[in-house]
C-alpha cells in the first residue's frame, strides 16, 4: 500500500483536466482557480462551476479554489469564505485596497500558483489592465480579452462603434462619430475626444449641433453610482450643473445625452468562444431600477415584441463579433414600448449579477460556459449549448419565465439607503419553482466596505404571472433577523402592484416612488402604530437617560440631573407625515403620550422574553433596535424605521455635542460632501469633529468662534442643490385625528401621586388638585383609601424624597446620603429625579397645609403630627415648615396663632428696623419632658411669628421659662439643650433662661455651643435689642461657619478644663494697618469688644496677636490671622494682603506659631463702577452684534482718567479700562496675592503654622491653607481653586453637582492635604490647640525643656515602664505598638494623635508622648490596604476604584506623604521616632511615573536637615532592605539620624530567597551538596529543596543584627519591651546635646560648625561625664577656651588674607 504522501502527490483525477483540454485546438489546464471577488459573485462562482465539475467528472475536488479575503470579511464571517478550499489575505478597507487592486490581485494569483483568476462582476472584472497582467504571467483571465474589455468597457468607445455598425443610439454629443475598425489602446484616447466636451461653450455648440433638447444627461465617462451625473431639466440649469460634474469627477471626460422617458431597461445575454462564434441566449428586463441599481429582474423581456427582440439579437452578435469579443457578456438596450423603438445603452464585458434568470430559461450554467471557453472549448462541442440551439431551432425556448429579487441590507423607508450589521439569523428553504443565494449566514456581518446585496432570490412559473407569484411566496418565506434593514416586504408590495403586473412601468417608475416615499403596506393601523413606536422610542430615551446616570452613580460620579427626564419628544415620520409627540413616563411600563390636544396610554409588557404593547385594548409584540443615526421597530411583522434627526430639513446643520465651538473645516460656499467634515467643537476638553450627515451642499456659515453650544444648536446651513432637494423627504405635520387614540382617567389621588413622584406630564392644574382632594366625594375617591389616608399618603411621598434634599448647597451630601442608605440605586435615582420638580411639588404640599391650616378644629391624629413635625424641622423649604408650625400650633393650642395672644416679645436692633430679637416666656413644672415640649412650642411661636413678620431678620433670640420648683435639673435641661441645639441654632436662639424659685440659669450660645452661667436670680432676665455683631454671626452661620470675632473665644473654650473661669484663659490683642500702612496693636479691652460688636472692621482679613494657657506655667503666644466672610464675602484685597503680610511677619520676628483661620472667596473681583453706570454700546448695522462701547464725552473730566479711550464724534470709544485708585477690582488682587503666599511659605519654613479651613476656601485662600501645611478641614467645607459654577460654565456643560466635588473632605483628606476632619467649628479649633499642646516647651537652665525636669529623670538608672505589645499586636496593626489600648505601647496611652489617616494608608503619621515628651511619629504598616481612586465627572470612562496594595512598601504617595510628616515634624523641633518595616520602594512602570523616585529622594531631602534626634526602629520580625534602608540611612544625617534594632529583626540590600537565586546557581549548590556527602545527580526534589532551604537560611544569616552591629550600620540593639525606656533617654539626651551644641554654634567661634561638627564636639567633650555635670561644671570653659582659640585663628587666617589681598 503507497504512504499517504505519494496517495496524495500523484491524484489521478488532476490529470483528467489535462486529459479533458488535450483534444482543443486552444486547450489550457486549470486546475487552480482564485476567485478575486467576494459576497454573491464570488458564491455564485464556487457553486456553478463546482456544479458542472461533478457533472463533467462526477468530483469537484479536480479545481482547487482559492479566494481572496481580508480582514474585514474574515470578522464578518462572510459565507464564501466557507466553501473555499485555501484562503489568501489581501489588505482590509475599500476595494481599492483588495478586490479591485491589479497589483494585489496579480500578486496573489502568482503567490497562490494557480492557473487562471475569475473575477465575476464588479471590483476589477472591467479592467483591461488586470488581463494585460495576467496574460503576460501566463495566467488566464477567466473572461474576455484585452482589446473586447477596451473597446467595450468605455461609454463612450462602445457607443461609438455601436453607431458605427448600424446599432440606434440615443442622441449624443458623439453622434456623427464612426470606426471602421475595433480601437485599439493606442487611439483610444484620440477617439473618445471627438465625443467629449470640455468646456461650458462646448456644450452649448454641441447641444445645437446635435439638437440635444432637455431633458438631458450630463454624464462623466469615469463616474458611476450616481456620481458625475446630473439630470439638467431647463437649459438656463446648463452651466451650473456641468461644472458641479467636473466637480465631482476632475479630468474625467464628459458626454451629453438625450434623456429617454418612458423607457424600459432591456438586455441581451451573450456567449462566444475563442474560435469566433458567438450566440445570444435570452433577453432579460432590468427595468425596476434604483439610483441606476437594479432591484427586479426578469427573464425573458416579454414586453418586447419577437420581431424587435429578433433584431436586437442581431444586433448584439454584430457588435460582439467586431470587438471580438467571448465568454459572457450583456448588451444593454434602452426599449420605448409607445414607438417600438430601442436604443443601445452599453455592453458589459463581464458576467451579470442577474444572469441566474437567463440561466433558469435557457437550462445552461453561464460561470462553467465561461470556465469551459477559459480552457478552450468551442460553443459547438458544449452540450448545454447543443441543447438550446436545439430547443431554438424547434422554438421551444421561451416555454418558461424567471422572475428575481435582489435583497439588500437598504432601508425602503428612508430612500434605500444602506446599513452595516449583523446577521442574528438567516432562513430560506429552497424548493423546485424558487431558490436563492446568500452571501451571509447566522452570525455573519455586513461591513462598511461590502457590497449592500447579501442576497438574490429567484422563482420561475411557466408564465410571468406564476412567476410574479412564486416569487412573492418566496420573499414571504425568507425570514432575516438582523440588525440592519432589509427591502424584503417593500417587494413583495412592489410584485403586488397593479402596475408591476400589467408590465405598466419604466426605469423611472421605482425612482419616483421612493421620492414620493410610497413604502411599504402596513398591516396594523396608522394610530396604532405611531403610539406604540413613540412610547417604545420614548421609553428607551427615558431609561437610557436613567440608566446612564444610575451608571454613574455607581461609579463614584455624582453629576447634577440636568438630563434626568421622565418626559421626552419623538418626531415620527411616516408616509411623508411627520407625527411630533410627547411621552410621559407614569411607571416603568407605563407611558402617556401626547400629540396636540390628543392623549393616549401605552403599556409595556414582557411575556417571557418577548416584548408587549398594550394600547386601547390591542396588544402586538414589538421588537427595537437602535443605531446612531436610526430607531428600527417591528411590531407585528410591520417593520418601520424613524430618523433620529429632522431629514426635513437637511439644509440646517445642527451640532450633536454641548461645548464651544471652535472653527468650520471648509470656507464658506465651498461644497461639502455627506460624511466630510465642516468644523470642530469643544466638548469636556476634547475636540470633535462635526460631519454633514444627510446632503451635500454649500456651506452658510452661522456659529462663531468661542460660542456655546449644545445638542441642537444652529452651526449652519447648506444651499442645496435643487435636484439633490428633490430627492429629499418633506412630511407635512400630521394635524388630523387619531381615532384610535383615548385619554385614560385617572383619580385626583392618582394625579397627585404622579405630580409628587416626579411622574407624568405634571402639569395638570395644582390649585384643581388641591381643591377637588378635599372636597372630593366619596365615590369619586378612586382609591381605596379614604381622604385622610390619601393625603397623609401624598404628604409621606413627598417626605421620602425631599427630607433628603433639606440642605443648602448641599446635593452631593444629599445623594451621598441616599446611596449610604438606600440599597437600590434606581431608587436612588428616582428620588434625584423627583427633587428636580421640587417647585410644583412644593406648591402642591403647601397647597394642602393650608387646606388642612383651614379645616383642622381639633388635635391632629399621631401620624399627620409626626409628618408635621417633620416638616417643621425642613430647614430650606421655610414656606412648608412655617404652615407646618401653624397647623401644629393649632392643634395644639385650639386657636390660630396672633400676634397679640403668643408668648412672644420683640426688641428692634439699634442700627436697622429689619433686624430684631424675639423672646418666648413659659411656665412649667419640673418635668423634663415638659421642659423639651416648652422649648418646642418657643420655636413653634418663633416660627410662627416670623412669618407674620417675615421681612424681618431675627437674631440673637431668647427662651425664658420658669419652674415652680425649688431646685432645677440643670443637668437634664442642659441634656436637653444639647438635643435640639440644631433646631435652637436654625431658629437663632442665643440664650435660654431658666428661673427657679431659689436659682437662675443662662445657657448661651455665641461661638457654636451652649455654654452654662449661674445668674443671680434677684435680678431681672436681661432681654436687649440685638447687636451688629448679632447680625454678624447670623451670617457666619449661614456660610456654615462662626463669626471670625467670636474665635479668639472659641480658642479660650477649646483650652479650658472645666466651664468656670474660661475666658480668663486666654488674651487678645488685635492687629491692624493704620493710615500710616503700619502694623497697630489694639490692646484697650473696651476698644477690642467695641470694634467686635459693632463689627467695626474696614477689612475682611482680621488678626490677632493671643496669649493662650494651655496648663499649668504654660502659656503660649501665637498670631490668629482669619477672614471676615461677612465683610466683602471673605475675599483678598490689597488692604486684606497687607494686614495677612504683616500680621504673618510679626509671628515669624517673634519665632511664634501662626494660625489661620480660612474661610474666604479667593481674590476680590469687580467692574469699575464709576464707567459701568455710564456705560453704552454701539450696534453694527445689521443690528445683531456690538461694534463697539462707549460713554458720552460728557463724562471725559469727571472719569477720563480711569479709561483709555479714542474720542470720535461726541464719544469716547473704550478700548481699556483702569478704573480710579484703590477700587481693587482686578490684577493688583493677584499681586497681593502673590504676597500672602510667598509670606505664608516662609513662615512654614521658619515656625510652626497651622491652618483650619471652615466654610469654603478659594484660590488664594486655598493655596495659603496648604503653604500652611497643617490643615484641618471643617466636614462640610471646601478648599478649591475654582468654583463649581465656574468650571460647568468652563466646560460648557453642568459636570460638578457642587463646591463639595471638587475639595471637599472627601478629595482633601484622600491627598493628604487635610491633616484630619472635624464636624464644628469648636472642634477644630480644639484640634488647634491639641498639636500646639505638643510643641516643645523650651527653658533657659538645663536641661532647656520643661518636659524633661529634674527628679530622676536623668538618672540613668531610672527606668521608664516596659512596652507589653506583642509581635502579633504590632504586625496587626502597627497601631498597637505605638499606642495600644489596654496596653503599654512605646508611647504614653492615650497620648497618640494621628493625622493624614485617609491618605497613604501603609504609613501612619502623627504625634505623641514618650513620657510626657512631644513626639513626631511615622510608622509603616505591615498588612495590605485599600487605596481607594475617587472618580471625576468631567471625564466618561473615569470611575471610582479600590486598589489592594501591600504593606511594608513605600509607594509614590505614602513615599511623599512621609516626606511630608517628616518637614512638619522638623519645623515643629520634635524628636522623631521612625518604626520602619519596610523592604523598598514600589518600583513598577506605574510608580515610576507617579515620580516614587522624587518622592524617595524627598525623604532623603527633609532626614538630611532635621534638627532634632531621629530614631529609626526595625522592629521585631521586620526588615529594613535596599533603597528603604537608604533613605533612612545614620549617615544622612550623621549624629542625628540612629538606627535601633530589634533583636528579632532583619536588615539587607535583597530578601534571602532573591539573594539565593542571584548567587546559588545550580553549579554552586551541586557543590555545596557534594561537601554535604549527597550526589546531586539524580537526586530526589524533596532532598534539593531541602538544600535550598538551607540556602536561603544562610542568606538569611548576612541580615541578622550581629552583622548589622559587626558593620556598624546599627548603634544599638533592642527587645521591643525595652524600647521605650531605651528611646526616651537617648532622645533626652540627644535632644539636651543637641541643644549644647547649638549654643556652642552661637558662640564667636571662627569658622562656625555646622551641626554635625557642634554635636560631634559635645559629645567628644563630655566624655563619660554625666550631662548635668559636665553642662553645670565644663561646658562654659570649654566654649571660652574655644572662644579662645578661635581668636587665634581668626587673626592667622586674617593675616594671611591680607597677604593674598
Amino acid at each position: 500500500m503507497a504512504d499517504l504522501g505519494e496517495e496524495n502527490g500523484s491524484d489521478p483525477t488532476m490529470n483528467r483536466i489535462d486529459e479533458f483540454v488535450r483534444k482543443l485546438e486552444k486547450g489550457k489546464s486549470i486546475k487552480r482557480v482564485l476567485i478575486a471577488n467576494n459576497g454573491l459573485a464570488a458564491m455564485k462562482c464556487l457553486i456553478s462551476i463546482r456544479q458542472w465539475l461533478h457533472y463533467q467528472f462526477d468530483t469537484s475536488s479536480i479545481v482547487s479554489f482559492v479566494c481572496i479575503a481580508t480582514e474585514d470579511e474574515m470578522k464578518s464571517a462572510s459565507h464564501y469564505l466557507k466553501l473555499a478550499d485555501e484562503i489568501v489575505m489581501a489588505p482590509a478597507g475599500s476595494n481599492s485596497n483588495n478586490f479591485a487592486n491589479v497589483e494585489v490581485i496579480t500578486k496573489l494569483a502568482l503567490e497562490s500558483r494557480v492557473d487562471a483568476v475569475y473575477v465575476g462582476w464588479g471590483h476589477a472584472s472591467e479592467n483591461s489592465e488586470l488581463c494585460r497582467r495576467l496574460r503576460k504571467n501566463n495566467i488566464i483571465f477567466i473572461g474576455p480579452s484585452e482589446k473586447s474589455i477596451i473597446a467595450s468597457g468605455d461609454k463612450i468607445i462602445s457607443t461609438i462603434i455601436a453607431q458605427s455598425i448600424g446599432m440606434p443610439t440615443v442622441t449624443w454629443s458623439g453622434s456623427d462619430v464612426k470606426v471602421d475598425e475595433c480601437v485599439d489602446f493606442e487611439h483610444f484616447h484620440e477617439l473618445r475626444a471627438q465625443a467629449t466636451i470640455k468646456t461650458v461653450k462646448e456644450g452649448y455648440e454641441a447641444i445645437a449641433k446635435y439638437q440635444i433638447d432637455v431633458p438631458m444627461m450630463i454624464k462623466a465617462s469615469e463616474g458611476g453610482g450616481g456620481k458625475g451625473i446630473r439630470k439638467c431639466e431647463r437649459m438656463q440649469d446648463f452651466e451650473r450643473l456641468f461644472k458641479e460634474v467636473e466637480l465631482e469627477v476632475p479630468n474625467s471626460p464628459i458626454f451629453l445625452m438625450k434623456c429617454m422617458e418612458g423607457a424600459r431597461h432591456v438586455e441581451i445575454q451573450i456567449i462566444g468562444d475563442q474560435y469566433g462564434e458567438v450566440i445570444a441566449l435570452s433577453s432579460r428586463d432590468c427595468t425596476i431600477q434604483r439610483r441606476c441599481q437594479k432591484v427586479i429582474e426578469e427573464a425573458p423581456a416579454s414586453i418586447v415584441p419577437p420581431e424587435v427582440m429578433a433584431k436586437m439579437k442581431k444586433d448584439a452578435i454584430a457588435l460582439a463579433n467586431f470587438v471580438g469579443y467571448y465568454s459572457a457578456g450583456t448588451v444593454e438596450l434602452l426599449f420605448v414600448p409607445a414607438t417600438n423603438q430601442y436604443f443601445f445603452l452599453e455592453l458589459n464585458p463581464r458576467l451579470q449579477v442577474e444572469h441566474p434568470c437567463t440561466e433558469s430559461v435557457c437550462d445552461v450554467n453561464i460561470p462553467s460556459l465561461q470556465f469551459q471557453i477559459a480552457m478552450g472549448k468551442a460553443l459547438k462541442d458544449i452540450h448545454s449549448i447543443k441543447r438550446f440551439k436545439d430547443r431554438e431551432a424547434r422554438g421551444e425556448n421561451g416555454k418558461v419565465h424567471c422572475m428575481a429579487a435582489r435583497v439588500t441590507c437598504e432601508d425602503p423607508n428612508d430612500r434605500f439607503l444602506p446599513s452595516t450589521g449583523t446577521v442574528r439569523s438567516l432562513k430560506f428553504n429552497s424548493t423546485s419553482k424558487a431558490w436563492a443565494y446568500f452571501s451571509l449566514s447566522d452570525g455573519s456581518t455586513v461591513h462598511e466596505f461590502a457590497d449592500s446585496q447579501i442576497g438574490h432570490v429567484f422563482a420561475r412559473g411557466r408564465d410571468r404571472f406564476e412567476a410574479i407569484a412564486n416569487l412573492k411566496h418566496a420573499l414571504n418565506n425568507l425570514k432575516i433577523d438582523a440588525t440592519f434593514p432589509t427591502q424584503s416586504d417593500y417587494l413583495i408590495d412592489l410584485l403586488s402592484l397593479e402596475k408591476f403586473k400589467s408590465n405598466q412601468y419604466d426605469t423611472q417608475w421605482l425612482d419616483q416612488r421612493i421620492a414620493k416615499r410610497e413604502c411599504q403596506k402596513l398591516t396594523l393601523p396608522v394610530d396604532h402604530l405611531i403610539a406604540v413606536s413613540a412610547a417604545v422610542i420614548g421609553r428607551s430615551k427615558i431609561r437610557g437617560v436613567f440608566e446612564r446616570y444610575e451608571t454613574q452613580l455607581r461609579t463614584g460620579k455624582i453629576v447634577l440631573p440636568v438630563e434626568l427626564s421622565r418626559r421626552t419628544e419623538v418626531e415620527l415620520q411616516m408616509n411623508n407625515i411627520k407625527f411630533s409627540v410627547k411621552i410621559f413616563e407614569e411607571t416603568p411600563s407605563k407611558y402617556h403620550l401626547r400629540m396636540g390636544n390628543q392623549e393616549t396610554t401605552v403599556e409595556m409588557l414582557k411575556y417571557g422574553t418577548q416584548d408587549l404593547a398594550a394600547h386601547q385594548g390591542k396588544t402586538t409584540d414589538f421588537l427595537l433596535e437602535e443605531t446612531e443615526d436610526n430607531y428600527f421597530i417591528k411590531i407585528s411583522g410591520n417593520k418601520l424605521k424613524f430618523p433620529k434627526t429632522d431629514d426635513n430639513d437637511a439644509s440646517c446643520l445642527r451640532s450633536p455635542y454641548t461645548g464651544k465651538f471652535l472653527e468650520y473645516k471648509v470656507q464658506p460656499g465651498e461644497f461639502v460632501e455627506v460624511g466630510q467634515t465642516y468644523a470642530q467643537v469643544e466638548s469636556m476638553k476634547m475636540i470633535f469633529d462635526v460631519v454633514t450627515k444627510v446632503a451635500p451642499g454649500r456651506l452658510i456659515p452661522i456659529a462663531k468662534e468661542g460660542d456655546l453650544i449644545n445638542p441642537g444648536s444652529i452651526l449652519g446651513r447648506l444651499e442645496i442643490d435643487k435636484h439633490i432637494q428633490d430627492q429629499l423627504t418633506t412630511s407635512e405635520k400630521f394635524s388630523g385625528t387619531m381615532k384610535g387614540w383615548k385619554i385614560e382617567e385617572k383619580s385626583v389621588f392618582e394625579k397627585a401621586k404622579l405630580i409628587l413622584e416626579g411622574r407624568g406630564s405634571m402639569d395638570d392644574s395644582v390649585d384643581t388638585l388641591i381643591s377637588e382632594l378635599f372636597h372630593v366625594k366619596p365615590e369619586e375617591q378612586g382609591d381605596d383609601l379614604s381622604s385622610n389616608q390619601q393625603i397623609l399618603q401624598l404628604l409621606e411621598i413627598f417626605l421620602d424624597t425631599e427630607r433628603y434634599f433639606d440642605v443648602r448647597d448641599g446635593f452631593d451630601e444629599s445623594v451621598q446620603k441616599m446611596v449610604n442608605e438606600i440599597p437600590c440605586f434606581q431608587d436612588v435615582v428616582d428620588r434625584i429625579h423627583s427633587n428636580t420638580h421640587l417647585k410644583i411639588k412644593e406648591k402642591l404640599v403647601v397647597g394642602i397645609l393650608e387646606n388642612l391650616a383651614d379645616s383642622i378644629e381639633s388635635e391632629c391624629s399621631e401620624d399627620f403630627n409626626q409628618i408635621l413635625r417633620k416638616f417643621f424641622d425642613m430647614k430650606q423649604l421655610k414656606t412648608i415648615s412655617s404652615l407646618a408650625a401653624k397647623i401644629l400650633y393649632r392643634s395644639s393650642e385650639n386657636q390660630d396663632f396672633s400676634m397679640e395672644d403668643c408668648r412672644i416679645d420683640t426688641k428692634k436692633s439699634g442700627f436697622s428696623n429689619d433686624v430684631a430679637s424675639m423672646r418666648f416666656r413659659s411656665a412649667t413644672t419640673s418635668s423634663t419632658i415638659e421642659f423639651s415640649e416648652k422649648i418646642y412650642e418657643a420655636l413653634l411661636e418663633f416660627a410662627c411669628y416670623s412669618t407674620h413678620l417675615n421681612k424681618v431678620k431675627f437674631v440673637s433670640n431668647q427662651i425664658e421659662i420658669s419652674i415652680f420648683e425649688d431646685e432645677i435639673p440643670i443637668s437634664d435641661i442642659e441634656c436637653i439643650i444639647l438635643e435640639e441645639q440644631k433646631r435652637l441654632e436654625e431658629m437663632e436662639v442665643s440664650e435660654i433662661i431658666i428661673c427657679g424659685k431659689s436659682e437662675k440659669w443662662k445657657f448661651s450660645n455665641t461661638v457654636g455651643v451652649f455654654m452654662q452661667e449661674k445668674l443671680d436670680v434677684s435680678l431681672e432676665s436681661d432681654f436687649s435689642a440685638p447687636e451688629k455683631r448679632d447680625l454678624r454671626r447670623s451670617l457666619a452661620r449661614q456660610n456654615r461657619t462662626t463669626y471670625i470675632y467670636d474665635f479668639p473665644l472659641l480658642f479660650a473654650w477649646a483650652s479650658a478644663d472645666s466651664e468656670r473661669d474660661w475666658k480668663s484663659k486666654v488674651e487678645f490683642k488685635e492687629l491692624i494697618v493704620n493710615e500710616k500702612q503700619q502694623l497697630q496693636i489694639i490692646t484697650d479691652s473696651e476698644e477690642l469688644e467695641r470694634r467686635a460688636a459693632q463689627c467695626l472692621n474696614s477689612c475682611s482679613v482680621v488678626a490677632w496677636l493671643i496669649s493662650l494657657t494651655l496648663g499649668k506655667n504654660n502659656t503660649l503666644d501665637f498670631v490668629l490671622i482669619g477672614n471676615d466672610v461677612t465683610h466683602q464675602v471673605g475675599s483678598f484685597a490689597q488692604p486684606e494682603h497687607r494686614l495677612f503680610e504683616m500680621a504673618s511677619k510679626l509671628a515669624r520676628e517673634r519665632k511664634i506659631p501662626r494660625v489661620n483661620i480660612s474661610c474666604n472667596s479667593g481674590a476680590r473681583i469687580g467692574l469699575a463702577r464709576d464707567v459701568l453706570d455710564v456705560l453704552k454700546v454701539k450696534l453694527k448695522p445689521n443690528g445683531h452684534d456690538f461694534d463697539y462701547l462707549y460713554i458720552d464725552a460728557s463724562e471725559k473730566e469727571r472719569i477720563g482718567d480711569q479709561m483709555v479711550y479714542e474720542e470720535e464724534e461726541g464719544v469716547l470709544k473704550l478700548l481699556a479700562v483702569k478704573g480710579k485708585k484703590n477700587e481693587y477690582i482686578g490684577v493688583e488682587n493677584l499681586m497681593g496675592s502673590g504676597a500672602i503666599g510667598g509670606e505664608t511659605s516662609r513662615a512654614y519654613r521658619e515656625i510652626p503654622t497651622y491652618c483650619y479651613v471652615t466654610g469654603r476656601s478659594v484660590g488664594i485662600g486655598a493655596y495659603t491653607a496648604r503653604l500652611a501645611r497643617r490643615v484641618i478641614q471643617h466636614e462640610k467645607s471646601n478648599l478649591i481653586l475654582t468654583g463649581a459654577a465656574a468650571l460647568n460654565t468652563l466646560l460648557g456643560k453642568k459636570v460638578y453637582a457642587s463646591n463639595n466635588r471638587l475639595g471637599g473632605t472627601e478629595i482633601m483628606s484622600n491627598n493628604g492635604i487635610a491633616h484630619c476632619t472635624v464636624s464644628s467649628d469648636l472642634e477644630g479649633v480644639r484640634k488647634i490647640v491639641d498639636w500646639l499642646r505638643y510643641l516643645p516647651q523650651k527653658q533657659e537652665m538645663f536641661p532647656f525643656y520643661t518636659n524633661f525636669g529634674r527628679n530622676g529623670l536623668l538618672d540613668r538608672h531610672w527606668h521608664l515602664e516596659d512596652v507589653n505589645v506583642t509581635k502579633e499586636d504590632m504586625q496587626s496593626d502597627v497601631r498597637n505598638l505605638i499606642d495600644m489600648p489596654g496596653k503599654q505601647g512605646i508611647f504614653d496611652i492615650g497620648s497618640f494623635d494621628e493625622i493624614c489617616t485617609s491618605w497613604a494608608a501603609s504609613i501612619v503619621t502623627g504625634r505623641a508622648k514618650l513620657n510626657g515628651l512631644p513626639v513626631g511619629v511615622i510608622a509603616s504598616q505591615w498588612k495590605s490596604f485599600d487605596k481607594r481612586q475617587l472618580a471625576d465627572e468631567s471625564v466618561d470612562i473615569s470611575e471610582e476604584t479600590t486598589v489592594t496594595r501591600a504593606g511594608q512598601v513605600w509607594y509614590p504617595d505614602s513615599a511623599f506623604k512621609t516626606s511630608q510628616a517628616i518637614s512638619d515634624f522638623n519645623r515643629e523641633a520634635l524628636p522623631l521616632v521612625m518604626i520602619a518595616s519596610l523592604r523598598g520602594f514600589s518600583g513598577g512602570r506605574k510608580d515610576m511615573s507617579d515620580q516614587v523616585l522624587t518622592f524617595g529622594a524627598h525623604i532623603i531631602d527633609e532626614l538630611s536637615q532635621y534638627q532634632q534626634p531621629v530614631i529609626v526602629y526595625i522592629p521585631a520580625g521586620g526588615e529594613l532592605r535596599g533603597g528603604a534602608w537608604a533613605v533612612v540611612d545614620s549617615n544622612v544625617n550623621r549624629g542625628f539620624i540612629h538606627v535601633i534594632a530589634d533583636e528579632g529583626c532583619r536588615g539587607g540590600v535583597l530578601e534571602p530567597n532573591a539573594v539565593v537565586g542571584i548567587k546559588i546557581r545550580e553549579a554552586q549548590l551541586g557543590k555545596i551538596m557534594e561537601r554535604s556527602g549527597v550526589i546531586a545527580q539524580g537526586v530526589e526534589d524533596s532532598v534539593k529543596s531541602a538544600f535550598k532551604k538551607a540556602c536561603v537560611e544562610f542568606a538569611d544569616m548576612h541580615d541578622r543584627w550581629q552583622r548589622m552591629e559587626h558593620v556598624g550600620a546599627i548603634r544599638q540593639v533592642t527587645t521591643l519591651s525595652e524600647t521605650r525606656d531605651i528611646f526616651y533617654k537617648m532622645i533626652r539626651d540627644e535632644m539636651i546635646m543637641i541643644d549644647m551644641a547649638q549654643r556652642y554654634r552661637e558662640a564667636p567661634i571662627y569658622p562656625i560648625p555646622s551641626r554635625s561638627e557642634a554635636l560631634e564636639w559635645i559629645k567628644m567633650k563630655i566624655g563619660d561625664e554625666t550631662l548635668q555635670a559636665y553642662h553645670d561644671n565644663l561646658f562654659y570653659k570649654d566654649v571660652a577656651q574655644e572662644v579662645q582659640e578661635s581668636k587665634t585663628r581668626f587673626e592667622e587666617f586674617t593675616v594671611k588674607w591680607k597677604i593674598n589681598h
